[in-house]
């Protein structure tokens, strides 16, 4: 519950009506995973600041209105994707299936574990190791994999996503003076490949989500668009004339506005199953190799792939008789009457 004396610049009356807005249009959000991630992120963000009592915070002004009118965009985002719109709702479904924003970087974390020695002699070998983004540094092997992988995925430019263009740090061999570049210069370099590359790897999900993902695509598990809570109906008084008619007059009716960015549609099952298979084909699936020494990674596609090959009825193998695998006749053709 907010507390009554914080956000002293903006009366606490609003800070509740946002809160509650906020954790409403969660709970209409039409994916199973989408509505508790988001809910607990709104959560988060208002405890946050919830028990800050230092002076330097209840005293900004400029923070507050800053924070509130975060609160009032992501309020906008989540009522444009419950009615509809698909560019608000897809990007809803990636910061939660952690395609992009705060899960994004917690997958990536929890894919790669900090290097803990386990013993003396792996302290010894860790010492030895070039410091980070110093000359013979390497970044960790699985996401140098998976950054191979993910860089050879041509449908993960198609969705909007954005891909490094290098591989490896491009580290120049002179200056523009003719001279070797100076070790401060390759660091940053080295450092500046890295953060982008961070920035852009798409990691893989957990089994659960993944499983509940995969089944919501191909309709294995059951799915509802959750139903909304009825309006309050307006009173009498309320519709009579007020001062705000007499001296604005009549209020403007139904535009075309509400279609400038896009236009909102009925959430169904097909429609979902889009967006979902977008989601789908942003998650790499790690497969274990058998040798064991590199880390291998598949990517779904939005269409299946087509066979190379067309299966033969066998009413229609007659076709080839006569006919060797190499397509030389094995026997004598008759000739033809005239």
């Amino acid at each position: 519950m907010l507390s009554q004396h914080h956000f002293g610049w903006i009366p606490s009356q609003q800070w509740l009506h946002l809160y509650r807005s906020l954790l409403r249009e969660c709970s209409y959000l039409p994916d199973p995973i989408a509505r508790p991630y988001m809910r607990e992120y709104v959560v988060d963000r208002f405890r946050r600041y919830a028990d800050d009592r230092r002076p330097s915070f209840n005293n900004d002004l400029e923070r507050h209105c800053k924070l509130y009118k975060t609160g009032l965009e992501k309020l906008k985002l989540l009522e444009r994707a419950n009615q509809g719109y698909s560019r608000q709702l897809e990007k809803v479904l990636r910061l939660a299936y952690g395609r992009k924003g705060r899960r994004r970087k917690e997958l990536l974390d929890a894919l790669v574990p900090p290097d803990v020695p386990a013993n003396t002699a792996a302290v010894v070998e860790l010492i030895q190791k070039p410091r980070m983004y110093e000359d013979g540094w390497e970044p960790p092997a699985i996401l140098t994999d998976l950054l191979k992988s993910q860089h050879n995925n041509g449908v993960i430019s198609q969705l909007n996503h954005r891909q490094v263009k290098h591989l490896e740090p491009a580290i120049p061999k002179t200056n523009a003076w003719g001279r070797p570049v100076n070790m401060s210069r390759r660091k940053n370099i080295r450092q500046q490949w890295y953060m982008s590359v961070l920035d852009s790897l798409l990691p893989p999900l957990p089994d659960a989500e993944l499983e509940v993902l995969e089944g919501l695509v191909s309709g294995r598990l059951q799915w509802k668009p959750p139903k909304k809570r009825s309006t309050s109906v307006v009173s009498s008084s309320q519709l009579s004339l007020d001062t705000e008619f007499l001296t604005d007059g009549p209020r403007k009716d139904h535009t075309f506005r509400v279609y400038a960015n896009g236009r909102p549609h009925n959430i169904t099952r097909r429609f979902m199953t889009r967006l979902w298979k977008r989601v789908s084909c942003l998650v790499p699936r790690m497969v274990l190799d058998p040798t064991g020494r590199k880390h291998l990674f598949m990517w779904d596609t939005m269409r299946p792939i087509p066979s190379l090959h067309a299966e033969v009825k066998d009413e229609k193998t007659n076709i080839f008789e006569g006919v060797d695998l190499k397509g030389n006749a094995t026997r004598e053709r008759t000739k033809a009457t005239l």
